[in-house]
């Protein structure tokens, strides 16, 4: 891609100490970006957990406004958002669902780059 006309771009891809195996300290490195990978995914875990429980609650809401004050609609209407809302909760739980598994291989990550530390410490 061409960026200005003085400056191509190179096809190396970014070179990194944090990307490659160089140096003692790197597994401790890499134990540290786990760990950081860890908590912002589990924020992010909580945040899909409280936003399918808000979903509930609006579906619960909607069906009960359907009930209500849609007693004159075609029943189509009622079926449709309804269908929506378990489509979008369908979707929100397996969000939830590879965001639990991407959790439990960051642990995994974490114990072996722990061991890998302390072997090299010793």
């Amino acid at each position: 891609m061409l960026i200005s006309r003085k400056y191509r771009r190179s096809d190396d891809p970014f070179r990194s100490r944090f990307r490659t195996g160089e140096g003692v300290q790197f597994p401790l490195r890499q134990y540290l970006r786990c760990r950081e990978d860890l908590f912002s995914g589990a924020v992010h875990f909580l945040l899909l957990i409280a936003f399918t429980i808000a979903m509930v609650v609006f579906a619960r809401t909607v069906d009960q406004l359907f009930a209500v004050h849609g007693t004159e609609l075609n029943p189509w209407y009622r079926r449709g958002a309804l269908l929506l809302m378990i489509l979008l909760l369908l979707s929100l739980l397996h969000r939830i669902g590879r965001k639990f598994a991407f959790l439990r291989e960051t642990r995994a990550e974490m114990r072996v780059l722990r061991e890998q530390f302390r072997s090299q410490s010793e």
